[in-house]
């Protein structure tokens, strides 16, 4: 600890040496020519390097003193950059809705290049970026989703025969979370024969990749530190691994795809003038691609997993644990114990145990911050943002507002069941807009799946009486180790399965289901004639509960591909609506409202 803050004491004395001040930035005009004034600053306690201390100190602290004093836009000074926050769903349409000609990725992410490598996600150009994350999004369609149940169920019964013994015991959750989801991850990405025989080697280079990433790294990636030494080689020696397994797997004449390391041997990007057909991806770029999904899924799930559960634990007089454990119980082996086989279909009648993890995900989303560099000039109602700020919005502050979400610093995930009418940009746990995480719907996947296994075969309770707090000097924000993470095991009998079946349980009360169009927004209407011109993949409109939504920037990441093409340009209620849809859906369409249907 004392090395990593002289580390940080080193680079702050360096950055307020090479500080200048800036000239004010240019003003913003809307169409007509009006200048429009800049987002009113919110000034830390400190000169120059206040904000950069402060953030330091309680990043989302600072925010919400930002949002207090200023309202949902605000500019924090640091480092001679402008930071520019939006926080809540209005601003947060700002944010979202812009393309990358206007709001780019690659300028504040830059950082992770030394992880992910040179060429991939943000160290290429937009085009080139565009067709990697559609390698990621076709990876991560229904189809493939399906097939990777049965590993993850399989790889969830190992883990805890091993790991758990005995009838009763005590356990980290959080270790024991993060270990299962890096076990259920490597499986599922990268295959058999690297779980069997390199697992051990690819779990240790990437605790060295993940340690290697560290607030530091966001200002300075390629200082250098003792982490980032490790880290730049661990990444070195990972692409040697996985060179090795690429080879053996290309020289195959038939080659299984059926995981993604695997289906990225086989895709080509498109050709360049001149030839018949595009480039293979490199071990480099797949490498790369692998590492990106290990990160994103390791951490975002066992982050939301450990929250959900201690959560769950805590509010057991509430009755939210009981209810999960009936729901999960329809698919508790009665006879035996632990759980029967779960296919795709099963997942998604798990309703309530996709609340509870989407209420743990909208109190502690594990990136607090999303960012994007202004390319062009922002308008946000009277405020103009200028052409260079960073601009910022919080999914962990915007989560928390509680004239959004009623009674906000609770945790209840039955809210996911009353009213629909919540505005746009309202939940962002998986960010939004055309830039939304393309794994989200895995991760409820992989989730739901690890929760069907582990509270079918054990009973769990809190160790302590708190909840642990959250960890903000971790570039992921997840609870504190300690004693609140432990918790006691106790595991179940086919008695207790039949139990928990037998509970009874009110239902929860639900207001209607029917899609409501957003109070802020005024409402366009469009004919069905209208609607039925916009049927194509690169440009389609659909029609829900007469609703009309411009859905074209969701194609690629829908998990179940272009099926989604069924009902273009024609009404969707029906199969939107369907059984094979989870319940978060209903949220995510609303990003993508466009106006209502003018009846005729």
């Amino acid at each position: 600890m004392i090395v990593y803050f002289a580390y940080v004491t080193a680079a702050l004395v360096l950055a307020f040496a090479a500080y200048i001040i800036l000239s004010a930035p240019s003003p913003v005009r809307t169409k007509e020519g009006k200048s429009l004034a800049l987002p009113p600053v919110f000034s830390p306690s400190i000169p120059l390097i206040g904000g950069l201390v402060e953030f330091m100190k309680h990043p989302l602290e600072a925010v919400r003193k930002g949002y207090k004093k200023h309202g949902d836009i605000f500019t924090i000074s640091m480092l001679g950059k402008r930071l520019t926050f939006l926080v809540g769903p209005k601003a947060g349409e700002v944010f979202f809705s812009a393309t990358d000609a206007e709001l780019g990725q690659e300028e504040v992410y830059k950082f992770m290049t030394a992880v992910f490598g040179k060429g991939v996600v943000y160290d290429c150009p937009a085009n080139i970026r565009s067709q990697q994350f559609k390698f990621l999004g076709k990876g991560l369609k229904t189809e493939r989703l399906k097939s990777y149940v049965p590993l993850i169920m399989e790889e969830c019964k190992k883990y805890l025969d091993e790991k758990l013994t005995g009838e009763s015991g005590e356990i980290d959750i959080l270790d024991t979370m993060s270990e299962m989801l890096i076990l259920t991850s490597s499986r599922c990405l990268m295959g058999e024969e690297v779980r069997k025989n390199l697992f051990g080697q690819v779990a240790a280079l990437y605790h060295d990749l993940d340690q290697g990433i560290t607030p530091l790294s966001v200002f300075f990636p390629n200082l250098p530190t003792p982490a980032h030494r490790r880290r730049d080689i661990a990444r070195a020696e990972m692409v040697k691994l996985f060179g090795k397994v690429i080879r053996e797997r290309r020289s195959r004449k038939d080659i299984d795809t059926s995981d993604m390391l695997g289906y990225l041997c086989t895709v080509r990007y498109k050709p360049a003038k001149g030839e018949k057909e595009g480039r293979l991806l490199t071990v480099d770029e797949i490498t790369g691609f692998l590492i990106a999904l290990l990160f994103a899924g390791q951490h975002t799930s066992s982050v939301t997993s450990t929250w959900s559960i201690l959560y769950m634990m805590h509010t057991k007089s509430r009755g939210y644990y009981d209810r999960m454990c009936k729901e999960l119980a329809d698919f508790g082996d009665k006879k035996k114990g632990g759980t029967v086989e779960v296919d795709y279909e099963d997942t998604t009648k798990m309703k309530f145990t996709e609340a509870c993890i989407q209420e743990g995900l909208r109190m502690y989303p594990p990136l607090i911050l999303l960012m994007r560099m202004a390319r062009k000039g922002r308008e946000y109602g009277k405020y103009g943002i200028p052409k260079g700020d960073i601009v910022v919005t919080s999914p962990a502050a915007s989560m928390r507002l509680n004239n959004i979400f009623k009674g906000a610093d609770s945790y209840n995930p039955e809210r996911w069941f009353a009213a629909k009418d919540l505005p746009r940009y309202s939940f962002i746990g998986f960010g939004g807009g055309r830039h939304a995480c393309l794994g989200g719907a895995f991760a409820y996947l992989q989730m739901k799946c690890i929760f069907t296994v582990l509270f079918n075969t054990y009973d769990l309770e809190a160790v302590s009486d708190k909840m642990p707090l959250p960890n903000y000097a971790a570039m992921v924000v997840g609870p504190h180790h300690g004693k609140e993470t432990r918790v006691r095991y106790r595991r179940k009998s086919p008695q207790d399965i039949q139990k928990s079946l037998d509970l009874k349980i009110p239902e929860i009360r639900t207001e209607s289901s029917k899609l409501l169009p957003p109070d802020d927004k005024k409402a366009e209407e469009f004919t069905l004639e209208e609607v039925k011109k916009h049927n194509t993949e690169k440009d389609l409109w659909v029609v829900v509960d007469d609703l009309v939504f411009d859905i074209s920037e969701y194609v690629p990441q829908h998990p179940g591909g272009l099926k989604i093409l069924n009902n273009a340009g024609g009404d969707s209620t029906k199969g939107f609506k369907g059984p094979q849809h989870p319940a978060h859906v209903m949220n995510t369409i609303m990003e993508f409202y466009k106006g209502k249907l003018k009846k005729e």
